[in-house]
Formats: structure tokens, sequence, C-alpha cells
């Protein structure tokens, strides 16, 4: 309720000083739509808002009301003329939903409003996204606008229900502002926007272009899924994979291996294992839970990815399959792209767009989340995690089970000790020691976290022993400084 509360303090006061200071662009606006495209200039849909209620979405108008002879109306890139383009590519068009803001009927972030008779195709998890209120940009929007697939689109929705926070509205603000700028992801090659939503049958297709997606370098791995930029090699002998963890980092992965799938990977999702038995029996993505992890031997399998995002636990579940001797395969998002020769450690995920640079080494049962740049010749230790939009520059070194939060930077040449966390946004400009936890511009430590029981390094892990000083180093109240090796 407080997040709430202030969540909406925050959206009234924003809105109100922007309507004060840019009244004028917003009159010029209307202006420029009555005289370039008549009336009315608002634009006026039913749309389901906060728990599927219906509220009315107020747009500027950016298409005509042209018809053809039998007096239907044109197809929508037929209706959609120059001026309504310029309005769609910088978002001037969505200026008027400052007034649903004002009403408390939308937020300046959320998962956006989207068509009224989708409600009636959407699963059970999908309706969550009604769990806040819908926003005039969100997560979706920043991480590829209406470029990115259906799958996509509501993972990423779904990740900002379960994630918000008033950082994190601030971060997809800031992004917004620089995607309106760049002008990308405004439609899918083809349509105005995106395609019509047509129900769970559709969700698991390609973008409509498949060849416009970004090509990628296969790593130098033989657990990496088999891809391929021609639907063609689809064929390839099938083999069956389970997903550990039906969450929502379970879903992130099962629209990654469905979206590999279409583009010729041989692995096939069959479903999920969860320890929640309140949610076994249902389905995410289309994929069905069927059962709990200690059932993994009773299920033909030819493989598993383990899907849980906190490391501790991923590293327990990791080194107990290990064991017995269960083939962890690593996947990778179409969209991503990989330089040649990195190579990635079994049970790995990347994600949607993630760039990994030449030079660089991914350890074992790692997370690379959507969007995140690993710069050239890092290290990443097994277990560790990088989260959505976060930066790490050349030449840096994440210890075993780190945690790198969302859109956190890490300057070239620092060292982030296993099992610590860089808080979302943060800046670290020197070196993290082990098992801290650092926030803030520049990073400064909070308290130590010795608290969990820190898992077995794998035999052959990447990382060497960091070399610490007390002028170079980032450490936790009364942590003492590691020696340097000899």
């Amino acid at each position: 309720m407080r997040r709430m509360t202030a969540k909406r303090l925050f959206d009234l006061v924003v809105t109100v000083l922007f309507l004060v200071l840019a009244w004028p662009l917003v009159l010029l606006v209307a202006l420029g739509v009555r005289v370039k495209l008549g009336a009315p200039v608002l634009f006026r849909q039913q749309r389901p808002g906060y728990r599927g209620q219906p509220f009315v979405l107020l747009k500027f108008r950016s298409m005509t009301d042209a018809r053809d002879a039998d007096g239907a109306l044109l197809p929508d890139v037929e209706r959609l003329p120059a001026f309504g383009r310029f309005l769609r590519s910088t978002s001037l068009d969505e200026l008027p939903e400052l007034i649903n803001v004002l009403r408390g009927e939308m937020s300046l972030v959320g998962p956006r409003p989207l068509l009224w008779h989708y409600l009636d195709l959407y699963t059970p998890e999908q309706m969550r996204r009604h769990d806040v209120l819908p926003g005039i940009t969100g997560w979706a929007q920043v991480s590829g606008r209406n470029a990115i697939s259906w799958a996509e689109r509501f993972a990423l929705d779904l990740w900002y229900v379960d994630n918000h926070s008033l950082w994190v509205d601030l971060k997809i603000i800031g992004l917004t502002l620089l995607r309106i700028v760049q002008r990308d992801g405004i439609n899918q090659p083809g349509h105005v926007t995106i395609q019509p939503f047509k129900g769970q049958a559709f969700l698991h297709q390609n973008r409509a272009d498949p060849e416009a997606m970004t090509p990628r370098s296969t790593p130098a791995t033989s657990t990496v899924p088999v891809r391929s930029t021609s639907p063609a090699t689809a064929a390839a002998p099938q083999r069956r994979v389970l997903i550990i963890g039906a969450g929502g980092h379970g879903q992130v992965v099962a629209n990654i291996l469905l979206q590999a799938r279409a583009q010729g990977s041989v692995w096939e999702p069959i479903g999920y294992l969860d320890d929640n038995q309140a949610i076994v029996g249902q389905r995410r993505l289309g994929l069905p839970i069927l059962g709990a992890i200690n059932q993994l031997a009773e299920i033909t399998h030819d493989g598993i990815i383990i899907a849980v995002g906190e490391n501790y636990r991923r590293a327990e579940l990791f080194n107990r399959f290990s064991a017995a001797a269960e083939e962890m395969i690593t996947v990778c998002h179409p969209t991503a792209v990989i330089a040649p020769n990195v190579p990635l450690g079994p049970g790995t995920v990347v994600g949607a767009g993630v760039v990994i640079n030449p030079g660089s080494r991914i350890g074992a049962n790692v997370i690379l989340n959507t969007h995140c740049t690993i710069e050239h010749h890092n290290v990443i230790g097994d277990h560790a995690h990088i989260a959505p939009g976060a930066c790490l520059g050349g030449d840096v070194e994440v210890g075993d089970g780190a945690m790198v939060g969302i859109g956190a930077s890490v300057l070239p040449q620092c060292w982030i000790g296993a099992w610590s966390t860089v808080g979302g946004g943060a800046l670290v400009h020197r070196t993290v020691a082990e098992h801290v936890t650092v926030v803030g511009v520049p990073a400064q430590p909070l308290l130590p976290t010795h608290s969990e029981p820190r898992p077995q390094r794998r035999p052959g892990a990447l990382h060497r022993q960091p070399q610490l000083d007390e002028a170079s180093a980032v450490v936790a109240p009364n942590h003492a400084l590691e020696q340097p090796s000899t």
C-alpha cells in the first residue's frame, strides 16, 4: 500500500509539473492535429485498466477517416499520413494520457493498456498485467516497443508487475526519453504498430519478419542449442528439455526456448517442474507445470535448464543435478549478439538483446538478462546474474554468485567479489570485495552478507583472486581486506 501511495504521489507531481511547463507544446500539437487531420482532435477508446476495469483512453488523433467507395474505412497504413507518423514516432500522440493519469486511471509507468477484446484471449498468468495501473510507458516499451514479440511483451510486463518500484519507474522514464530520440521499435515490418494479438496459439510465433532479427554468432560450446537464420532447419532431431522453476524467470526462459526453437534449435521445452504444489497442473506460456522438482527422474527428458533467479538456490540446484549427471543446456535468445569464440558455460541463459563482446568468458549457470551489455574481455563467474539493462565495461571480472542489479554500470577493470550484490542503478568505479552489497552513485557498501552458505566453486572456474588494497577497494564496514595473493 505504501509503495502504491508513493507511486501515485510521484505520478501526480510529475504530471502537474509537466503540464505547467509544457502546456504550449500540448496546445501546439492539438492545433496541428486540428489543421492536418481535422476534428475530432482527440482519439477516445475504451481499454481495460486496473483489475480489468474499463476506462476511456485519450490520445491525440493520428489517423484520417479515409474510406473506400463502399464507405468502409481504409486499412490503417493508408490512413496514417506523414503528420500522424511523426506524432507516433515522437510519442506526442500520447500526451492526452496525462489526463488519464490525473484521473487515476493510468500511471506514468506500467504495462500499456491493450485492446478490450484481448481480455478474452489472455491466460490467467497474462491477466496479471492488470494487477497494476496501465502506463503511458513501460518496461516492454523501452525493451523494444512494438518490434518485440507478444511473448516477450507479456514476459516484460509481468516482470514489471512483480518488481516495480519508484527507482524502476525513474529508470524506465529515462530510457523512454532515449527511445523517443532514437525513434526505434515503432512498428513491426508491414504493420502500422504491431500484429494483432490472437491468443495463446499466436503467442509463440516470431516477429513479422524473422529475417530482420539481429543475427548472432554461435559460441564455442557443445551445450548451446542449434540455431539458424532459416526456419527450414526446424526439422532437426528434437530433444526434450525440462525447465526447473515456473516463476517469472522460468517463463522468460520458456520464451527464449520457444523463440530459439522457431529458429531451428533442437531443444523442445516440454514443461516445468516447481515445488509450489498450488500451481502444479497449470500452464505457463502454453507449457504445463508437470510436478515437483524431485520428480525429475520420473519424466522422460534429454536435458534441463535451471530457471531460478535467486543465485544461492540456483547454485544449489546446479550442483545437485550436475552430481546426478544431468545435461545442463545453454539457451540464447535469437536476438542476442555474441562475439565469435565466446565460451558459455553449461546452464547459462542469455536473454533478448544481450550483447557479449570479444574476449569475454561466461561461466556456468549464469543469467545474462534482457538487454545487458558485457563489454570486451569480461569474466563472469559461475551462478552470477547480470540483470536487465546492466552494463559492464571492458576487463571487468564478476565473481561466482555475484548479482549486478537492473541498470547498474561497472566501470572498466573493476572486480565484483563473489556473492556480492550491486544495487539497481549503481555505478561501480572500484573493486567490490566478496559478500558485500553496494548501492548508489558512486556505489557504497551497506552490510556484509555472510548469512548464506557459500556453494563450492566448480572445478575449473574462471576467476583469479582479486588484488585489493585500501585505496581501490569498496568493502563493507568492519570487513577485513584480503591480502594480495603471492
